[in-house]
């Protein structure tokens, strides 16, 4: 299952803004959080595909030493063994 992009709905979403609550795609990642300094600051989480979560890419541990606990359901998931796209729906 692919998630779309909240901000444009039209590309794969590849991370999801913690302090927006919002899943990006890479061009428009790029384009909120250049808006300014407040935005840059946001924590933004990598979303796993399902090669990712087979791994057959790079751990997220790579990507992304520390997960937070996202905001609307406090579920942490191992990044090695788990992906986000398995836990439920919350957008």
């Amino acid at each position: 299952m692919k998630i779309q992009c909240n901000a444009c709905g039209a590309a794969e979403a590849r991370v999801l803004c913690c302090a927006d609550e919002a899943a990006l795609c890479v061009a428009c990642d790029e384009e909120v959080h250049a808006a300014n300094k407040l935005a840059g600051k946001h924590q933004r989480v990598p979303l796993l595909t399902n090669a990712d979560a087979a791994g057959t890419a790079a751990p997220a541990a790579a990507v992304a030493p520390a997960v937070p606990k996202c905001d609307i359901c406090q579920v942490c998931p191992d990044p090695e063994t788990s992906s986000l796209l398995s836990l439920p729906p919350f957008l």
